[in-house]
């Protein structure tokens, strides 16, 4: 029982850096139907930020996960005016795909020339005590990721709910001309809507940087992780993301501890094909969206 807590609690920690990455593509897929396919290279960039600031330039944790964080959604403004902007034209736009793909390659060169291949962990702020829970001990690093990660949800939410800049996103989303019609210029929601995708990478980079090594090729594995926590739940529900996040981290937890570390990646991509024979629009999503695919 004890083995099974530890890896319940490993794998919902895992989970969150799934879900808040996740959640940065629902951010600009409900706004304009495309997705920042470098977001995996972008929250790479945050750790590798936060662990140079904290370690390096002796930083506060804190305040270096905010500037990671912050530099991570700046960023994220010439993602979209370079790779996206130009290329969301119509709905049946594929260039971005390309030029995202592109941009994650770029950013991922530039890291390995800036930083080299080394592997980094940045301290945790809560240190490396462990929680004993009847015979499992369970680093209290990696239980700090779900409250942060349901702060950040709540947030969002309240984000979209009460703000005005919330309101615009969701009137984007809905209708994109009316928008224009009102005065609001679409091309800076759609931009909000980046930034706030690039300071979740930098936020999940930070984090991940406290309990894994974080080195310049784990881009690409973890935004493709993430896309297909996307997938699961329907890339319009964010609640569905965090579900489907946690739900998939615990069940490779335990499939690598029970049947082998082999199978992990087969099982996450295998059970994506599944659900989208049985649910093709997720097992989360609202309503139809069109996606420039």
């Amino acid at each position: 029982m004890s083995l099974i807590l530890q890896l319940v609690v490993s794998g919902l920690a895992v989970g969150c850096l799934y879900a808040l990455i996740a959640l940065g593509y629902s951010l600009t897929y409900v706004v304009n139907g495309t997705l920042n396919m470098s977001q995996g290279q972008l929250v790479m960039l945050g750790g590798v930020l936060t662990f140079t600031m904290a370690e390096l330039w002796h930083l506060p944790f804190l305040i270096a996960a905010l500037l990671a964080a912050v530099s991570v959604g700046l960023l994220s403004i010439l993602v979209e005016r370079l790779a996206i902007r130009k290329f969301d034209k119509n709905a049946n736009a594929v260039e971005w795909v390309l030029s995202t793909i592109a941009v994650g390659i770029i950013i991922q060169d530039l890291s390995l020339f800036v930083f080299g291949p080394d592997e980094r962990v940045t301290p945790s702020p809560v240190g490396e005590e462990i929680l004993r829970i009847g015979g499992a001990g369970i680093y209290w690093k990696e239980l700090v990721f779900l409250p942060v990660v349901a702060l950040l949800l709540a947030g969002l939410l309240l984000f979209y709910q009460r703000s005005h800049w919330g309101l615009w996103l969701r009137a984007t989303a809905d209708n994109r001309t009316a928008v224009e019609m009102m005065g609001v210029s679409s091309n800076r929601v759609v931009m909000t809507a980046y930034v706030l995708s690039g300071l979740l990478a930098g936020i999940g980079g930070a984090m991940l940087s406290t309990s894994y090594a974080v080195s310049v090729d784990i881009g690409l594995p973890l935004g493709l992780k993430a896309i297909s926590v996307a997938i699961l739940a329907g890339v319009n529900n964010p609640k569905g993301i965090v579900i489907s996040g946690l739900a998939l981290g615990v069940a490779e937890a335990l499939i690598a501890q029970y049947i082998s570390t082999d199978f992990r990646e087969m099982f996450v991509y295998g059970l994506v094909i599944l659900i989208l024979y049985w649910k093709p629009m997720g097992l989360f999503n609202r309503r139809t969206t069109i996606v420039k695919v």
